[in-house]
C-alpha cells in the first residue's frame, strides 16, 4: 500500500489519527470523495482534518525520529492519502 511506509506504519499513524480524534478516518474518506466543490461545511471539515494531520503525524515516532521530520511527516501525509482512496476503491469494490 505505501510509497514511503510500510502497511504497519501508516496503520500505527492512522490509528493515531484515530485515537485523538475518532471516526476521523471516516471522515477523511468522505472528503475525499466530494467531486463538486466544496461549501462551507466541508471546507470546515477539510480544516479539522488538516489539523489533526498537522497534530498528529509529527508526533508518530519514525516521523518524530527522522532526520528531517517534514520531509518524513509529508511523505506519510501522501501514504494516509493513498490509504484513503484505496479504502474508498475498496469500498466501491464491494457495493
Amino acid at each position: 500500500m505505501g510509497t514511503f511506509y510500510t502497511d504497519e506504519q501508516i496503520q500505527e499513524a492512522i490509528a493515531a489519527m484515530e485515537a485523538h480524534t475518532p471516526g476521523i478516518f471516516e471522515r477523511m474518506k468522505k472528503s475525499a470523495s466530494i467531486t463538486d466543490p466544496f461549501d462551507d461545511e466541508q471546507e470546515a471539515e477539510l480544516g479539522a482534518i488538516v489539523r489533526v494531520l498537522t497534530i498528529v503525524l509529527p508526533k508518530v515516532p519514525f516521523v518524530a525520529q527522522a532526520e528531517d521530520k517534514n520531509e518524513s511527516r509529508a511523505r506519510l501525509s501522501i501514504d494516509v492519502g493513498d490509504a484513503v482512496r484505496a479504502a474508498i476503491a475498496s469500498a466501491k469494490d464491494g457495493s
